[in-house]
């Protein structure tokens, strides 16, 4: 699950005075016990921090990707908060006016990610996961937007999209169409991606009409679980910066992008979680959401930044993509 993969941007390296004055606006005169950087985003820089008098740890995040991202999440939370499990938003800088960057402070959330579970887990205890997972799935999509689109200032659609199957595959094969993406790939594979892309576009009509929330970024890395007696509950979604208005299926395409490694119990778990909460999902969405992460699969191998692992991995879900049409 992303193992190995490059990240897009260096982490930034702050000492302790730049954080006790990025801290000072929420915690005024609060020396720093201990500050740690988080090594799990590959884009924006975020710090642990103990306070000086406080048990309880704070995240300072820096937006080093997208400035403008800042503003987005901190308008998500207000939307959502109270109906999906994150982390709460104790202070924002959206201007940057501190070190020169927009960064949010926000309390820390204990939990277990989930791909640390998904490596451990078996069973019954796969199957809740699942459930818990979905179920935040459905509360994000329970929030819905007039069109698609990427959003603006306060969540208003600055950039639409068209329908689904017509941005999808205008999207994807604009990709093919780009050397690198074809460099990578290889003449073979890119060509059989084509015929399937043409030949199976029209299985995204079923998927129109349905526009929410989408996070955008919906992996297991960014979601964090708890025990809670004998089932496991999210304790918080995390990294919103990607989130637009579309149809909920391109999370749930993310969410299952190594389905070839994941039990079959936990896929399940999160098809009841998420239709047992008032999603909806259409008779092939597999197939659906198989072809939805062509979108993020082929925009990777377009970051001429970014190889290695990265490259090897996600030509590897490509071609158990198109491999995956033949048995499906």
């Amino acid at each position: 699950m992303q193992q190995g993969w490059e990240r897009r941007h260096p982490q930034l390296m702050l000492d302790n005075a730049t954080l006790v004055e990025m801290l000072a606006p929420v915690f005024p005169g609060k020396a720093i016990a201990t500050a740690e950087a988080l090594s799990g985003g590959l884009a924006n820089t975020n710090y642990k921090v103990t306070l000086a008098g406080r048990n309880e740890p704070v995240v300072v995040r820096i937006y080093t990707r997208e400035p403008e991202a800042c503003q987005k999440e901190l308008d998500i939370y207000h939307l959502v908060h109270e109906r999906v499990r994150m982390a709460e938003v104790l202070y924002a800088d959206v201007e940057g006016r501190i070190g020169g960057r927009p960064y949010m402070v926000t309390g820390w959330v204990d939990g277990v990610k989930l791909d640390a579970l998904l490596e451990n887990g078996s069973g019954i205890e796969t199957r809740s996961v699942g459930n818990a997972v979905g179920e935040t799935l459905a509360a994000i999509a329970s929030f819905h937007f007039p069109q698609a689109g990427f959003f603006g200032p306060e969540l208003r659609i600055a950039v639409p999209f068209d329908g689904v199957r017509a941005s999808w595959q205008g999207y994807v094969e604009g990709m093919l169409s780009e050397t690198l993406v074809q460099e990578r790939l290889g003449k073979e594979l890119a060509l059989r991606l084509q015929r399937l892309i043409r030949k199976h576009a029209a299985l995204l009509d079923s998927a129109e009409g349905r526009v929410s929330l989408v996070h955008g970024d919906y992996k297991a890395q960014n979601l964090l679980l708890r025990r809670t007696g004998e089932a496991w509950e999210m304790a918080a979604a995390l990294d919103w910066e990607f989130a637009t208005a579309e149809t909920i299926l391109y999370d749930l395409a993310i969410l299952l992008r190594y389905r070839a490694t994941l039990s079959p119990e936990f896929e399940a778990g999160v098809v009841e979680g998420f239709c047992g909460n008032g999603g909806y999902l259409p008779m092939e969405w597999s197939n659906i959401t198989r072809l939805l992460d062509l979108v993020n699969l082929l925009t990777f191998l377009n970051m001429p930044e970014r190889g290695g692992a990265m490259v090897d991995d996600v030509t590897r879900l490509v071609r158990a993509t198109v491999a995956d049409f033949v048995t499906a």
